[in-house]
């Protein structure tokens, strides 16, 4: 793996959208999933900059949400798609037919599973993945004991990601499962990127830098990824 620590917050942002920049700039019509969530909106504002000042385009790109809850209106400000659509869709202009993501209102939620991992076959796979890492070591909604080989996928959430998760949301909202594309599907993007900010993410990252690649810690996983890259502010990187 590629383990880069920056000083801060601005610069782990920077760097990590100049990763994405550079790879769209050889491929215009990259297939990137993104994670919703605090972490990466800094990647967004950079990559606004960026198209603002004419150093990338991303209007052939498409793009596919990462995960989403289940139980909850899309149109709820804490769901996935729609911090997606405040945080990154609209600033960055992305069309909305080069969207995709879950529908949890599916009545067959395993044939949507379906859909997605045939939609991201049918593109040619992945080209980038950004996650983020949970504190229990959670990328997506892939739990701790998640198989590595997994794709997309329906879960039951860990108690920490349920309590967690109320962040998101303005009043208090029963969280239970959720929706997910898979661990294989990040060890077959081409380039897979982890980025992880905070003194509160520090143990989870120690934990599974030091150690080896388990299913008990989802992002350990990046053991097994030669070309992933690990992003992490100081904070985050304190305890390795």
């Amino acid at each position: 793996m590629h383990l880069k620590i920056y000083a801060d917050y601005e610069l782990l942002s920077a760097h990590t959208a100049e990763l994405i920049i550079q790879y769209v700039n050889q491929k215009p019509d990259a297939l990137i999933c993104i994670a919703s969530g605090h972490t990466p909106i800094g990647v967004f504002q950079h990559l606004k900059r960026a198209l603002e000042q004419k150093k990338v385009s991303l209007t052939n790109c498409t793009f596919l949400s990462l995960d989403e809850w289940l139980g909850i209106d899309p149109a709820d400000s804490g769901s996935c798609l729609s911090m997606l659509q405040r945080d990154c869709f609209e600033p960055l202009n992305i069309r909305p037919d080069k969207i995709h993501f879950f529908n949890v209102q599916a009545s067959d939620l395993n044939l949507e599973c379906a859909r997605i991992n045939n939609l991201i076959s049918n593109n040619g796979g992945l080209d980038v993945m950004l996650v983020g890492v949970g504190t229990n070591g959670h990328i997506g909604m892939n739990e701790p004991g998640t198989p590595f080989h997994s794709v997309a996928h329906v879960g039951e959430l860990a108690e920490e990601t349920k309590t967690v998760g109320q962040k998101y949301f303005n009043t208090a909202t029963t969280l239970s499962r959720g929706i997910t594309l898979g661990l294989s599907h990040l060890q077959e993007a081409r380039l897979p990127i982890i980025m992880a900010n905070g003194s509160r993410k520090a143990a989870i990252i120690a934990q599974a830098l030091k150690g080896k690649a388990i299913e008990q810690i989802p992002v350990s996983i990046v053991h097994q990824i030669p070309h992933a890259w690990v992003m992490l502010d100081k904070e985050a990187a304190s305890l390795l």
